[in-house]
């Protein structure tokens, strides 16, 4: 990519799981890079279901969610045995988030692309239940601090201010804990899909934290 773009350093960004890998490319080699950008971050590899889950209770109770408390109280905190409790948790995060008509957006558009069929939607769908379950072991097998530490370039983490999905507050917490030549935490309005949901306002806040 950087000899693509004529470039010695890009800018690398990281979503969700990818924050997690993204960490530990910038960590690795920071020469490669002007400066790491997270959007749902992971704060922490290990505590963010059950913080989430915390936070997903109590946002059901208060907005008297009948259905949502009920499935939540099944399911119980992680760690789950299966995919099943994790696909509960992440479902009711994107429901409070309002990002269901992001998500349904994604596959009209997919359905909509050149020589897309039904049974390519199929594939993706199953390909991401998949994808969860080995990637959460190998994210679980990660030490508690694996993504803190010593960074040789600028941090910056632009979140959703209502993320369920990878909690706000840890994602701060991430930030404070870290060290790095420069580092800043940004909210912007949305959850875990605020990067494409508001992006307007992500650009704007990444352009000016580049500056």
């Amino acid at each position: 990519l950087r000899s693509w773009l004529r470039k010695d350093k890009i800018i690398l960004l990281g979503h969700s799981w990818g924050s997690v890998l993204g960490v530990l490319m910038a960590r690795k080699k920071p020469q490669l890079f002007q400066a790491y950008i997270g959007t749902g971050q992971v704060g922490h590899v290990t505590g963010g279901y059950d913080v989430a889950f915390t936070a997903l209770l109590a946002r059901a109770r208060a907005g008297g969610d009948v259905r949502a408390v009920r499935e939540l109280q099944e399911i119980g905190p992680p760690p789950y045995k299966d995919g099943d409790g994790y696909q509960v948790q992440r479902r009711w995060a994107n429901f409070f988030e309002g990002a269901d008509a992001f998500i349904a957006s994604m596959f009209g558009f997919a359905l909509a692309a050149p020589g897309y069929t039904l049974h390519d939607i199929n594939d993706w769908s199953d390909g991401m239940v998949l994808s969860a379950e080995k990637l959460i072991q190998q994210e679980n097998a990660l030490a508690p601090t694996a993504l803190e530490g010593r960074f040789a370039l600028p941090v910056i983490v632009i979140q959703g201010e209502d993320d369920f999905t990878t909690p706000t507050s840890l994602a701060r917490a991430f930030v404070e804990r870290i060290e790095a030549p420069r580092k800043k935490f940004v909210t912007i309005k949305g959850g875990h899909f605020a990067v494409f949901m508001n992006s307007s306002e992500f650009m704007k806040e990444m352009g000016a934290l580049l500056q």
